[in-house]
């Protein structure tokens, strides 16, 4: 298949696009595809998943997608599938989509995608476009993608390939795929020009094509610009405390420059994302790690956070004369409001710390029964009448209702609340009889 017909077939929709991983990114990357018209074959190796998949059920919640996914099944342009060779040799685009996490020595861990690009490369791919939207360090859809591709088909002239770093938050997957600027990297023009056909089909905002390199680093080093400013919230927050006024005060006084926009300061900074770019934007790949002080001081800060939410609650018990056997009730565990992901939530080194310190600690959270070594309650109110403290760690919907007078007769006497994301108003809480503090409020 030549260029031409590659790109006909892509605008007319009749190119058959297969999605390899079919987690948080891959999945609604599939169903929206498929939404708009293409057939499109899902790969992963879990068994369980696929199965599953298939049935309409997926192991995550999304919102939207539950229906999206019964749709494209019903209507045949989804089905997942874990034979590799039928779905590569079955499609003409193939879009990556497979986890890039780290080490435990915080080196990027690309075995996952290293072993996708062997498997891909045992097979033809004339006449095909591959896409790799999984998070990699700068040099690597170059430096390894590309060689390991190569191997038996050469780009340009067997297939094309382009790098599309996926810009999407869990809980607003399906709109952020569409309405969120894209950016495509490519080696070849001929590669961009396929790509950015194939994403102008789905993508109702600006697409920007650039150079493989300046798309690595672009993804990254937005990431990176957020977890920088959430630490300076948070640094600006602890040094709040010191001076014992409160930062959310501060904040809009600040804000109301107009050059000046503060973000809020927060319990620590979760998700596959913002705690792993940093470390890919300064790890190229084959070349050695860049030393960058602010942002690996900006994740050593963030890092800090649910070890001084911790400290703030405890140093709150001991002024009450209360010892390390009360009970301190954790309202979330997800590590952002109304998703079920819980990875590197901060609620799990809150949970680990106050554990550690000999509290009992109980956890509620309505979209996930993850508990990081706390106990598991079903019943908030319930779970109240036996707290000394709550700390809320995570601002879902279902917590925003809670009321501070329901709060107050629940919970035991001289109630603490550690408000980690503001959704209580203090004045209310303090005329309660509440002891309301929260991070850059102590």
């Amino acid at each position: 298949m030549t260029h031409t017909d590659l790109l006909q077939k892509i605008s007319k929709q009749d190119a058959v696009v297969c999605v390899i991983g079919l987690g948080q990114v891959g999945l609604p990357t599939a169903l929206t595809f498929s939404k708009e018209g293409f057939n499109v074959i899902g790969y992963d190796v879990n068994k369980t998943l696929i199965a599953n998949l298939n049935l309409g059920k997926s192991s995550f919640e999304e919102k939207n997608m539950g229906n999206l996914l019964t749709e494209c099944i019903r209507n045949k342009k989804f089905h997942a599938t874990d034979d590799l060779l039928q779905a590569i040799n079955d499609s003409s685009v193939v879009i990556v989509c497979v986890p890039t996490p780290l080490t435990e020595s915080i080196k990027p861990d690309l075995s996952v995608l290293e072993n996708v690009c062997n498997s891909i490369s045992d097979f033809s791919l004339s006449g095909k476009l591959i896409i790799i939207e999984s998070s990699i360090p700068p040099g690597t859809f170059s430096g390894l993608v590309l060689q390991i591709l190569e191997k038996k088909n050469k780009l340009g002239k067997d297939f094309w390939a382009a790098f599309v770093p996926e810009r999407l938050a869990p809980g607003q997957a399906l709109t952020e795929i569409q309405t969120t600027p894209r950016i495509i990297g490519h080696v070849d023009e001929e590669s961009g020009t396929l790509a950015e056909k194939l994403y102008e089909k789905i993508v109702k905002s600006q697409i920007y094509l650039t150079k493989v390199q300046v798309a690595e680093i672009s993804k990254l080093v937005e990431n990176t610009f957020r977890d920088v400013n959430i630490a300076f919230a948070n640094e600006v927050s602890r040094i709040c405390e010191h001076y014992g006024i409160d930062v959310a005060e501060l904040i809009k006084v600040c804000n109301s420059h107009p050059r000046v926009k503060l973000l809020q300061p927060g319990p620590g900074v979760g998700g596959p994302c913002l705690p792993k770019d940093p470390y890919l934007l300064l790890n190229p790949q084959g070349m050695h790690h860049i030393e960058s002080p602010l942002i690996l001081e900006s994740r050593k800060i963030n890092d800090s956070m649910p070890y001084h939410v911790a400290e703030i609650v405890a140093n709150a018990l001991k002024k009450q004369n209360k010892n390390s056997e009360s009970t301190i009730l954790i309202l979330g565990v997800t590590y952002k409001a109304d998703i079920t992901d819980v990875r590197l939530s901060p609620a799990k080194q809150i949970i680990s710390q106050l554990v550690k310190l000999g509290y009992n600690v109980l956890v509620y959270d309505p979209n996930s029964k993850e508990t990081f070594g706390g106990q598991s309650v079903s019943n908030v109110y319930d779970a109240m009448s036996s707290s000394d403290a709550i700390i809320v760690v995570t601002d879902h919907h279902e917590f925003r209702q809670l009321d501070l007078k329901q709060i107050k007769k629940s919970m035991k006497s001289n109630p603490i609340i550690v408000d980690t994301k503001r959704i209580f108003p203090k004045k209310e809480a303090d005329a309660l009889g509440i002891q309301y503090l929260s991070i850059g409020c102590i």
